[in-house]
């Protein structure tokens, strides 16, 4: 008989609604603590209306908690097992979004001057400090927040004076997903639309780049970070390795980026716009730093997290999903814009 666990990975809250656990009362929430299993009878991490905001819903088997059987549960927190088979979340569905602190600052309840501030209501904080995020803004309905981004912690561990949301200045501060920049965004230049029609990296003639070399693994020869991963295509082997400091580690990865790119290239000229890289190769260090899923695709060059101005994640993957040979999937909250695509089996998450 089939059976369907739900694993808790992380001390955790489980709530009666999908939200910060601030903005419940103490009767929504349960403390759970790690290492902890419940059988389940389902579970679901979007409806008809969307996503649940970075959360898992699911209900008990045969029993229930403080009378009730449904709940919800903070993602990066739990993982659902089915016959002993990790099935959620998929890769980078748990990856952590983080604040980063670029110097020495304060974080305030209100985006103002912090002069104009009670004591209660602003924390000096250092440079250097990182902290796992629910969510960001940078502005809403009425505006922006005055050049501050709007956070909202994500472990209750680590509110600051009993308090997840904070306002930081945005030009000490930024947003890091899968150790890569997602606020502020880069300014970056627009590619040409050049399409190629080869598969296999190239030994570049004398003089041609001027990028970083990179030897490849497996006697598959050198590149430069300036490179076309496939010949005549836009992108580059300084895009795949992080400007050259991820080198490949094998030459099976140095394989799944080529069929990657292959496959990306075949994109971009479906969607005709350039296609922004926030992640691409990510093996340890490097992974477990970002803290990004252990099964993650981004391991062996096989991932990508991609963005594309004018196109939400859903949208972008919609467009690509009839003849995308691998995973498509899309993230909660403010990662809405980024699509993560890969080689690996078919499948599809979040849509």
């Amino acid at each position: 008989m089939t059976k369907q666990v739900l694993k808790i990975v992380k001390d955790t809250l489980f709530k009666r609604e999908p939200k910060l656990s601030s903005e419940l009362t103490a009767e929504q929430l349960c403390k759970i603590e790690a290492g902890k299993e419940f059988e389940i009878q389902s579970y679901a991490y979007a409806d008809g209306d969307g996503d649940f905001d970075g959360h898992i819903k699911f209900a008990l088997l045969n029993q229930s908690l403080q009378g009730f059987n449904t709940w919800y549960a903070y993602s990066p927190h739990i993982e659902v097992l089915f016959d002993g088979e990790v099935v959620y979340p998929q890769e980078e569905q748990a990856s952590p979004l983080v604040l980063e602190i670029d110097q020495d600052t304060i974080l305030k309840r209100q985006p103002v001057d912090s002069s104009k501030l009670p004591a209660n209501e602003k924390v000096n904080i250092s440079k250097g400090k990182v902290i796992e995020l629910h969510s960001y803004a940078y502005a809403d309905a009425k505006g922006s927040f005055n050049n501050h981004i709007k956070c909202a912690i994500a472990d209750p561990d680590d509110y600051i004076n009993g308090m997840s949301t904070w306002y930081v200045l945005d030009q000490h501060a930024h947003i890091e997903l899968n150790d890569e920049l997602v606020y502020p965004l880069p300014k970056t230049a627009a590619q040409p639309a050049t399409i190629p029609t080869q598969t296999q990296p190239a030994q570049p003639a004398a003089g041609n780049f001027t990028g970083k070399k990179i030897t490849l693994p497996g006697g598959k020869g050198v590149v430069y970070t300036d490179q076309p991963v496939v010949p005549g295509g836009v992108f580059t082997w300084g895009q795949v390795t992080h400007g050259g400091v991820r080198i490949p580690q094998q030459a099976a990865h140095v394989d799944n980026m080529v069929k990657l790119a292959t496959q990306l290239e075949k994109a971009r000229q479906q969607i005709g716009k350039p296609f922004r890289i926030t992640s691409w190769y990510r093996p340890d260090p490097w992974n477990a730093k970002a803290r990004g899923a252990k099964r993650s695709q981004h391991l062996t060059g096989s991932g990508v997290d991609v963005v594309v101005a004018g196109y939400s994640g859903r949208q972008l993957g919609q467009a690509l999903m009839s003849w995308w040979p691998g995973g498509l999937g899309i993230y909660p909250g403010n990662r809405k814009h980024i699509l993560h695509l890969d080689v690996g089996p078919k499948r599809k998450w979040g849509f």
